[in-house]
């Protein structure tokens, strides 16, 4: 009896030694399994890409971009220079305008205003039409530009006629413009404020002494 009682409590004791270590030995991970992460699947890893695939692979164009160019007033003539057209036209006197008229003396008063900021961009080699009072217009090559200390900006230049040279200068700053127009009948001065003003004929050099108004020209 007694050996019976104890052959199955051996029994049992060796039952419970096989569950205990069992649970204790470790288990082997799924084969679908990531290690340390259960419950979440293994992802694919990406296929390799052999070289000769690579060699046959299109390239993305890359579009490079436009080159900005700086846009400069006026026509592009055939020499590379600007036709710079009529940099002012014909304005109204109105409450608001800035300048009052010349003094005595002064033919063919003309008011006027700038259209844009032609006048004070001409280059030399540069051609500008000027409107005179009497409606007809002339062509001035630019043929010096300078860069005064107030940051005023002066260009001088020369107009052709029958062969002769006749001075033109201009002096354009911020607010005020400048300039003398010589012509075989005589010389026109500009004034301009805020971008209105006058153009009108200059009275004659010694009118007392029957001098005459026109201008001895420059022989070239």
């Amino acid at each position: 009896m007694k050996a019976t009682k104890w052959g199955v409590g051996l029994g049992l004791c060796t039952l419970l030694a096989g569950v205990i270590g069992w649970c204790l030995w470790p288990q082997p991970a799924a084969p679908d399994l990531e290690a340390g992460h259960s419950g979440e699947r293994l992802v694919d890893s990406p296929e390799l890409v052999e070289p000769a695939q690579l060699a046959v692979m299109s390239t993305p164009e890359i579009k490079s971009a436009p080159a900005e160019v700086a846009a400069k007033p006026g026509r592009l003539r055939a020499d590379g220079s600007q036709q710079l057209d009529a940099p002012w036209l014909v304005a109204e006197v109105d409450a608001d305008f800035p300048l009052v008229e010349p003094g005595e003396g002064v033919e063919q008063l003309q008011p006027i205003a700038l259209q844009g900021s032609e006048l004070g961009q001409a280059q030399v080699g540069d051609r500008v039409t000027l409107l005179l009072p009497d409606s007809s217009t002339l062509e001035a090559r630019v043929t010096k530009v300078e860069l005064q200390r107030g940051g005023e900006r002066n260009w001088q230049g020369e107009i052709r006629v029958d062969g002769d040279s006749y001075p033109v200068n201009f002096t354009v700053g911020k607010q005020a413009t400048f300039g003398f127009i010589g012509t075989p009948q005589g010389s026109y001065s500009v004034e301009m404020l805020g971008g209105k003003g006058w153009v009108y004929k200059n009275p004659p050099l010694d009118r007392g002494h029957g001098g005459s108004d026109a201008l001895i020209p420059t022989h070239q």
